[in-house]
């Protein structure tokens, strides 16, 4: 017999290690504790444990802790999780059992093949290589960087248990990769190579959630998210900066992306290059394919907004601030629309315009010296991740209620 106590923190046990915000973990474990006639349940979420208490059908208080493992980014079980709470609270009784087969369920269900996630890498380490305006060549030879990056990954997670030290062989892999095929021919710029493959890297629900988690007051969550965004990223750095140090055919890192559009035609591909990167891009977060025509469009037309106010102002607060407001706007309203948690949309469309790049190559030049270089990107870093969590907490102050009456008067 399932105690029904366990049964809610399986669920928020799940969440957590999905990339859940706190307060949603909260909210959900308080659904199931109603479905299993837990009266006055408290619970306490952080990133790393679970503290519930709460009177059960029998009369008699409980309380129970319960530690989480490692948070990886999966918005499908997620999801899952969240659906599974809104129909048992449309229940008028349902038994502990009946919820721990559906949570098992949900925690075994299938993903995606291998196939697909390698293809997910090729097209997101290319497509967003273009979105970002690099020549043809060049995004094929990020696209390949990325193919056997994923393929590294893949082989290596179930042997490799330590986050940090997977980051930079994966990143090693991706310098010697990049250096390889320029050395073959395909590539003109290997710098510009390896920042492509290095964007399926960049922590983006990490650092979505730690926004999101401040705006909510829950500055310990959110201190630990963005903690582990920045050792990613610094890993990240780390990893490259080693490798070419090593590779007797390896050059520091000097290209950059080339900057404003000059043509309609130009803007036009870079925008669908960044829709395709961002459904790429999803497929690694094992978002539900039912979603995918959403954050592509959402995807495309933020980039197309940040291309356009940028070739207008030349600013990085403005031509971020009006496309997170619309992604996160419109993540909201999709949420409300399709009866599923804001966090799917908006930590894969908001993605493009995360900073991580920006940070790598700040820690990338500080550890090769290039202190001046590197001070300019940690501007650039911080004036567009202060600019985000300025778009995402304006949105966030708007009730839930007003996106369900948009939905209802649709």
């Amino acid at each position: 017999m399932q105690n029904d106590m366990s049964v809610v923190l399986r669920a928020g046990k799940l969440l957590i290690e999905s990339g859940a915000e706190v307060y949603r973990v909260e909210d959900t474990m308080k659904h199931f504790a109603k479905a299993l006639q837990i009266e006055n349940f408290e619970a306490y979420v952080v990133s790393s444990s679970i503290i519930a208490s709460g009177i059960n059908r029998y009369g008699k208080q409980e309380a129970k802790v319960c530690n989480t493992d490692g948070v990886t980014a999966n918005l499908g079980r997620l999801e899952a999780v969240n659906n599974l709470s809104r129909q048992i609270a449309k229940q008028d009784l349902v038994s502990p059992e009946e919820i721990v087969k559906q949570l098992d369920l949900i925690e075994h269900q299938k993903d995606y093949s291998l196939l697909v996630t390698l293809i997910s890498y090729f097209c997101g380490a290319g497509s967003f290589s273009l979105a970002l305006g690099s020549s043809l060549l060049d995004s094929f030879s990020a696209a390949v960087t990325g193919l056997i990056l994923g393929y590294f990954l893949n082989l290596m997670e179930s042997r490799i248990h330590t986050g940090f030290l997977l980051t930079i062989l994966g990143s090693s892999v991706v310098a010697l990769s990049a250096n390889l095929l320029y050395f073959s021919g395909l590539g003109e710029h290997r710098s510009i190579i390896i920042l492509g493959a290095l964007m399926v890297m960049v922590p983006g629900a990490a650092f979505v959630n730690s926004v999101r988690e401040f705006s909510q007051n829950n500055f310990s969550t959110g201190l630990a998210l963005i903690m582990s965004a920045l050792l990613i990223c610094i890993s990240i750095s780390a990893g490259v900066a080693i490798t070419i140090e090593i590779i007797p055919f390896a050059e520091q890192m000097t290209g950059s992306f080339s900057g404003v559009p000059n043509t309609i035609l130009e803007i036009t591909i870079r925008t669908l290059m960044a829709g395709l990167g961002t459904i790429a891009f999803s497929i690694l977060y094992h978002v539900p394919k039912r979603y995918f025509l959403d954050l592509g469009i959402l995807g495309s037309i933020s980039w197309m907004l940040y291309l356009i106010l940028w070739q207008q102002f030349h600013m990085d607060a403005i031509a971020v601030f009006f496309p997170g407001l619309f992604i996160t706007y419109f993540s909201r309203l999709l949420a409300a629309k399709r009866k599923c948690p804001a966090t799917v949309f908006l930590a894969t469309s908001m993605f493009p315009l995360i900073p991580g790049l920006s940070f790598y190559r700040a820690v990338y030049f500080l550890l090769t010296g290039a202190d001046a270089l590197a001070m300019e990107y940690f501007r650039s870093c911080f004036v567009t991740a202060f600019t985000i969590a300025i778009a995402i907490s304006i949105v966030q102050q708007i009730p839930l209620s007003f996106f369900i009456r948009r939905k209802m008067i649709k």
